[in-house]
């Protein structure tokens, strides 16, 4: 089943980034930007940036989901594919996770992952459904105890 990621989310961040993006483009074109009279190129990279940033909006909307299986969850960005197997999941943090709304969990490699919910919630419900092979929270620093949690 494929679900997407929380769009609000998606746009909320990508207006965030652009933003720190379109500072750090002007700040650097500065002398471009202070003459009295503006010449072609000033509008130009200004629509430049503008088509950029849509597409790059359009495309973030359109290509970033999850696609819920019965043994695994893929995870879909851009075109790179991740698969994560609920047998490999050994801790959820579901304190972090609801408070958040974003799916903490490690896997028994002792490595983190981060999932950002998406609408309803579905894959957080998902992991704690189908992973069977967790452990409660005293019992994974007993068997990672380097990891931090």
């Amino acid at each position: 089943m494929k679900v997407p990621v929380d769009r609000k989310r998606t746009i909320i961040t990508f207006i965030i980034a652009d933003l720190l993006f379109a500072v750090l483009l002007f700040v650097s074109c500065l002398n471009l930007f202070l003459f009295q009279k503006w010449a072609v190129i000033q509008y130009v990279l200004i629509a430049l940036f503008v088509a950029i940033s849509v597409l790059m909006l359009v495309l973030s909307l359109t290509r970033n989901y999850y696609v819920i299986e019965s043994k695994y969850l893929v995870v879909v960005k851009a075109h790179k594919q991740t698969v994560y197997n609920y047998s490999d999941v050994v801790y959820i943090d579901k304190a972090q996770s609801e408070k958040k709304r974003v799916l903490t969990f490690y896997t028994k490699y002792g490595h983190s992952r981060y999932l950002p919910f998406d609408k309803q919630g579905e894959i957080y419900a998902t992991f704690v459904k189908r992973c069977k092979n967790t452990l409660d929270e005293e019992q994974f620093k007993i068997k990672y105890p380097n990891v931090k949690l």
